[in-house]
């Protein structure tokens, strides 16, 4: 598949804009709250808890945009991809949130691993590959990166997890996006929207007070 090379800001603001922001202004009146309510599998599954915040929560950063690495993941750090999470909801939140990050802002050279290995299969990693090499990325982000503030369990199972994940902008706008991931391949993967234009992003107000949030840095 032939890329462009040529990179200019408006692209990389494409790359943030799909990254965890909406892609259309959005009033007021539209402003929508994530769901608050977390939940475990109900088919004779014991309760787990989905608001324990990450054990050993650090930093590291990927393209200029600081990412959260705690004990339930991930594991191994190879280049562009990040894997080997907990089959936990802390593991799935942090898959949810480094996989979201890492397809958006992966450069030309790294975007494909990242989506064979942190992606799961299916007509939304095909529309994304599609969509995605159509632009070009070719440098970190400098400055204006977003920060993740946390994330809320909104379901868990064994076996796949839907993580609203909360990051605040350099307006100070914050957004909330719904993300679902995968057990596959003994590791979590995000799974995308089957329609690339579709947008999971919200706009909120403020973070729900149950959020699990993060250590400021």
């Amino acid at each position: 598949m032939n890329l462009s090379r040529t990179h200019h800001p408006r692209t990389h603001h494409l790359s943030v804009v799909a990254l965890l922001a909406c892609t259309g202004p959005i009033t007021a009146a539209g402003l929508l709250a994530c769901g608050t309510e977390s939940t475990s599998e109900s088919s004779g599954m014991p309760s787990i808890a989905t608001t324990a915040v990450p054990a050993g929560l650090r930093w590291q950063p990927f393209q200029g945009v600081d990412l959260p690495v705690a004990e339930q993941g991930p594991h191994h750090i190879e280049g562009p991809v990040a894997s080997g999470y907990d089959r936990s909801p802390a593991g799935a939140a942090l898959a949810a949130i480094q996989s979201t990050i890492r397809m958006s802002i992966a450069t030309d050279t790294q975007w494909p691993i990242v989506g064979q290995r942190m992606l799961a299969p299916g007509p939304g990693r095909d529309a994304w590959a599609t969509a995605r090499a159509q632009i070009s990325i070719t440098t970190p982000i400098t400055s204006g990166a977003p920060k993740v503030l946390g994330y809320l369990i909104a379901r868990y199972t064994h076996d796949a997890t839907d993580v609203d994940i909360y990051t605040i902008h350099p307006d100070n706008s914050v957004t909330c996006n719904h993300t679902h991931v995968l057990w596959h391949s003994e590791d979590w993967r995000l799974q995308l929207l089957d329609n690339p234009t579709a947008t999971s992003v919200t706009a909120v107000a403020v973070p729900p007070v149950d959020m699990v949030a993060f250590t400021p840095r």
